[in-house]
């Protein structure tokens, strides 16, 4: 990147740090409830859910410092932290401490991976309970007690279905055995960890919005003015 998109990179990442501070310590430790329904209801995850992953650089739902994201090492942790908030019936501190272990395992000794890391990680928090709400709506719905193993197995056969037809047949024990939201989230991270390629990777808004910015930036440098120096040298020989 040039010098303007550098400096716009950590405007941003200072603006993010400011927010932070003001906030407090307690900012990135807000508690996110989970997901809940009316009385009589329970949550569940809808049988034709589609997990997506816009990477490393969204984490927050801010805008990020760096858009060219998708070569971390530890970017599968990235994918499964997005796929984790719209797993219905999990709780935000599960899909964060998974993405704090996930990246410390992927990183090992290396340095630079670990700051990236833990930048991420910095993200994450600043983005509070917006990503993590979006996620859970997104994901379930809410069903009679009565039909929540009905509508457990249904999309566990649908995710089979579609992400690893020769289990199919495991879908009507697993609803079985995930008996309560928490159970049946547990189920769905296992299934995203075990086929990650059921995750889609999708173009993030704010990296393409920052994609823009550098576009603008780059147009409006003014051009370069050419060194007439050696014409200057030539004039003693006229």
């Amino acid at each position: 990147y040039d010098l303007r998109a550098i400096m716009i990179s950590l405007l941003t990442l200072a603006s993010l740090f400011a927010v932070a501070s003001a906030a407090g310590k307690e900012y990135s430790k807000k508690n996110c409830p989970n997901f809940r329904c009316t009385a009589g209801l329970t949550p569940v995850q809808k049988s034709r859910s589609k997990w997506t992953s816009k990477g490393c650089g969204a984490l927050s739902g801010v805008l990020v410092m760096n858009a060219k994201t998708g070569d971390e090492k530890y970017a599968p942790c990235c994918h499964q932290w997005h796929a984790c908030y719209q797993t219905c019936g999990t709780a935000k501190q599960t899909c964060d401490a998974a993405f704090k272990n996930c990246s410390a395992g992927m990183c090992g000794a290396d340095a630079g991976c670990k700051s990236q890391a833990e930048m991420s990680s910095m993200m994450m928090d600043l983005g509070e309970c917006r990503a993590f709400d979006q996620g859970q709506y997104q994901a379930c719905e809410c069903v009679a007690e009565e039909k929540v193993e009905e509508k457990t197995f249904y999309a566990v056969r649908g995710f089979y279905k579609k992400h690893a037809p020769e289990g199919v047949e495991k879908a009507q024990d697993l609803a079985k055995k995930a008996s309560s939201p928490s159970k049946a989230a547990a189920l769905f991270r296992k299934l995203l960890a075990k086929y990650p390629s059921s995750i889609k990777i999708v173009e993030s808004p704010e990296n393409k919005q920052y994609e823009e910015i550098l576009k603008k930036a780059r147009e409006t440098e003014e051009p370069e003015v050419e060194d007439d120096e050696d014409v200057l040298d030539n004039w003693d020989e006229m």
